[in-house]
């Protein structure tokens, strides 16, 4: 959200480089994905920080924000799901006829299978040892 004028006048956060804020649109238990491709579930601490520049240096600048954590899955990340007791790791470089991320999302949302946990692509990718052959 960019701010006008009124808005900066009355602004109850750090000023100094403010590229924006979302200091009233984020609330308490909603998960918010930042530019560096962290997931994180916004608590009362965090409340109180995320308007500041804390998460701007640290994770970056949010990108995106929901109660439901599905909302901030995005095509290349790595899921880790849980289905007839059976643990899998299904990540995809594009969403194809056969499978996509609107299937798996539809699947746990029916209860189908569990999502256990989300493994961003920019975390893949900043933390992945790449093969050359």
């Amino acid at each position: 959200m960019k701010c006008t004028g009124k808005e900066w006048d009355t602004c109850r956060v750090e000023k100094m480089g403010c590229t924006g804020c979302y200091y009233d649109e984020i609330e308490v238990d909603e998960y918010i994905r930042t530019e560096k491709g962290y997931i994180l579930k916004v608590d009362n601490e965090k409340k109180v920080l995320k308007g500041l520049k804390f998460l701007d240096v640290q994770y970056g600048k949010v990108t995106k924000h929901s109660k439901d954590i599905l909302d901030l899955i995005k095509v290349g990340d790595i899921l880790k799901i849980k289905e007839d007791n059976e643990v899998c790791y299904i990540g995809l470089e594009e969403d194809t006829i056969t499978i996509n991320y609107s299937d798996i999302k539809e699947s746990i949302k029916n209860g189908e299978c569990e999502l256990l946990a989300i493994l961003t692509k920019e975390q893949f990718n900043s933390n992945c040892f790449k093969v050359v052959q």
